[in-house]
């Protein structure tokens, strides 16, 4: 049970890409979920400053308290995950009888944890006074340990009345960041466990980063179309991109930035249906080193699927391997208001105000 046992908060995750912010960086991949850890898989390898070929990235619990929070945002889902996504959340707002017979014999169980352990405690000292077996004398304690594992993997050991009472309505939880700054996240609760809650329906208004270095990545964007061109001369390696908003709002087009400080000032307010076009010529190198320069020229249309009138274009997250090229080590920084779903550890926050009246109060 023990091996098997999964939080039921995360385990929402399994399957789709999903961003995990840390104090230092932000590492996104699709999401994967084991008993003690968690495992973003790539969409293609990455070669490290090292030369190690990396292809996931691996969490283990005890690693998690290094962890923000962790994101899915709307418009990085596939037409296949966005529907997955609307299922789990009906699911949610209307449990069926199973589901709510289930919740509530978890939440009994955990609620009355500890006179359920004392009663198996008891059990075990009525067994012993009426057999000779060697093995069942001095058990009682291994016993009533033994039933606390089973209650706490049952049902994550988490029963708060609060949080019970505020399920799917409308909440503000208040999180703690790595560097002390605190951040409220206004949305829907829709579940928790003894270490994560999950607050569905979020909108950001916030500045983000997005890397260039990963073609699959710009194609499953949702607010943006891509055009990406590689192209040499004599002088070097010219950079093109084309950045169309298939948004019903603006998105405010700050920089690209790359290493060594690398910067390419944009600052440009880029209209719903408009396009933008840029060229750097002559990247520097330290922005190419996972290029390959036998496959140029490079010419890319990262467009989604839906927007191609397709539903047979390419879905990256359905592909082992990525059949894109890497391409350089840029990333573009824009602000715009992006509809999310936020995994947060009940250790960094609390929720802290209801944001609908709730009928009984």
């Amino acid at each position: 049970m023990r091996h098997r046992h999964l939080d039921r908060v995360l385990q929402e995750l399994v399957g789709f890409h999903v961003t995990v912010q840390m104090q230092v960086e932000r590492i996104w991949g699709k999401f994967k979920l084991y008993s003690n850890a968690i495992e973003l898989l790539f969409s293609q390898p990455y070669i490290n400053h090292r030369g190690s070929c990396l292809t996931s990235f691996i969490l283990f619990k005890e690693q998690m308290g290094g962890v923000d929070a962790i994101f899915r945002f709307h418009d990085e889902l596939t037409p296949r995950n966005q529907l997955r996504r609307l299922e789990q959340i009906e699911r949610a707002r209307n449990p069926g009888w199973f589901r709510r017979v289930k919740r509530g014999f978890r939440n009994f169980t955990v609620a009355f944890k500890e006179a359920i352990s004392e009663s198996i405690g008891l059990m075990a000292s009525r067994v012993q006074q009426r057999t000779t077996m060697a093995l069942l004398k001095g058990a009682d304690g291994k016993l009533q340990k033994m039933g606390n594992s089973i209650l706490d993997i049952a049902g994550n050991a988490a029963y708060d009345p609060v949080l019970e009472h505020y399920i799917f309505s409308r909440v503000v939880f208040e999180s703690t960041q790595s560097d002390g700054e605190k951040v409220e996240y206004s949305g829907i609760l829709e579940e928790y466990s003894s270490a994560w809650v999950s607050i569905v329906d979020c909108y950001l208004n916030t500045e983000n980063e997005l890397s260039l270095i990963d073609a699959s990545r710009l194609m499953i964007q949702r607010k943006m179309d891509f055009e990406v061109g590689l192209e040499e001369d004599s002088a070097g390696i010219n950079f093109s991109l084309k950045i169309t908003n298939t948004d019903r709002q603006d998105i405010t087009l700050r920089d690209i930035r790359g290493p060594e400080e690398f910067e390419y000032k944009i600052e440009k307010v880029l209209r719903p249906g408009k396009t933008f076009d840029l060229v750097i010529k002559t990247l520097p190198q330290a922005c190419l080193s996972s290029v390959d320069k036998t496959q140029l020229p490079i010419f890319l249309e990262l467009i989604a699927p839906e927007h191609q009138g397709t539903e047979q274009a390419h879905v990256p997250d359905k592909q082992q391997e990525s059949p894109y090229p890497v391409l350089p080590e840029l990333s573009l920084t824009f602000l715009t208001c992006r509809g999310v779903d936020v995994y947060l550890p009940r250790s960094r926050g609390l929720l802290r105000h209801a944001s609908e009246s709730i009928e009984g109060l």
